[in-house]
C-alpha cells in the first residue's frame, strides 16, 4: 500500500497564490489546496483557534470571489462580526452583497429551525437551488463556508452526521463547500468520537492544530495522524 505523506506547515510569513482571488496564508499547502478546489467538492476543516478558522474559511471564499456566489453560515460567531472581519481581510463585502453574490446568514436560517427541527432534505435542496440559480446567472455556482458549532450547542449530533452523509463526498450541484468544526468545542461536548465519521463524509480534510496544518484525502486519513496534528485522543465509539 502506498504510504500517505503528511506535510506540516511551519514556514513563517505569508505566501500569495495568484489564481482566482488572492490567497494569503501561513499554511502554503492549504493555500494551494484551496486554489485547486473545484465545483462539486465537499471538504472539511477541523481547527483549534478562531484565527485559523477565519484564515482558512475567508481564503476559501476569496478564491471564488471573481466568479461564484459566496455563502458563509454563522453559528460560532455572529453574522455582523463575520462581515466586519471579512472586510478587514480584503473581501469587498458591500459590493458583493449589493450584487447579491454574498450571503452571511445565521444558522437558524439554514440548519436548525426555531422549533429545533433539522430538515436535512430542505438544507441540501437549499444549497443546491442556490448553486443552480447562480449557474443560470453566469457564475460557476456557489462557494460556501459553514461553522458547524450549532449542532453541538443544540444537541443535534445525530442529525449533523445524517446531513453530512446526505451531501455525499461530492456534491450533485455546482458548489464547493467547506464545513468547519472547532475541535476544542467537540472535545468539551464529549463528541470527539464522531470526528472520524464526520471526516469520512467529506472528500478532503484540512486540519489546523498546534503542529501546523495538514491536508489529507478523507478516505485515507488515519486516526493517528488526526490525533497527532490536533493533539487530541479520539475515544472508541
Amino acid at each position: 500500500m502506498e504510504e500517505l505523506r503528511i506535510h506540516y506547515s511551519k514556514i513563517p510569513g505569508r505566501r500569495i497564490i495568484p489564481q482566482g482571488g488572492q490567497v494569503r496564508m501561513r499554511f502554503p499547502e492549504v493555500a494551494e489546496h484551496l486554489v485547486s478546489v473545484m465545483p462539486g467538492s465537499h471538504n472539511v476543516l477541523i481547527y483549534d483557534s478562531r484565527e485559523s478558522k477565519r484564515e482558512v474559511l475567508f481564503n476559501h471564499l476569496k478564491v471564488g470571489e471573481p466568479d461564484s456566489k459566496l455563502v458563509y453560515v454563522c453559528s460560532e460567531e455572529r453574522p455582523e462580526t463575520i462581515r466586519e472581519a471579512m472586510g478587514m481581510q480584503g473581501i469587498d463585502v458591500e459590493r458583493l452583497e449589493r450584487e447579491r453574490r454574498l450571503d452571511v446568514p445565521g444558522y437558524e436560517e439554514v440548519y436548525i429551525a426555531k422549533d429545533g427541527t433539522v430538515d436535512v432534505k430542505k438544507i441540501v435542496d437549499g444549497f443546491a437551488n442556490q448553486a443552480f440559480d447562480s449557474k443560470r446567472h453566469g457564475l460557476k455556482g456557489i462557494r460556501a463556508a459553514a461553522e458547524m458549532s450549532c449542532f453541538f450547542k443544540r444537541g443535534k449530533v445525530v442529525e449533523l452526521i445524517e446531513y453530512e452523509r446526505a451531501l455525499g463526498t461530492r456534491f450533485h450541484f455546482p458548489g464547493a463547500g467547506l464545513c468547519a468544526y472547532n475541535v476544542l468545542e467537540m472535545q468539551a461536548a464529549g463528541c470527539l468520537d464522531t470526528l472520524m465519521p464526520l471526516l469520512r463524509a467529506h472528500g478532503s480534510v484540512i486540519l489546523t492544530g498546534p503542529r501546523g496544518a495538514v491536508v489529507l484525502q478523507a478516505d485515507r486519513a488515519q486516526q493517528r495522524d488526526v490525533e497527532r496534528t490536533l493533539d487530541i485522543k479520539i475515544p472508541f465509539r
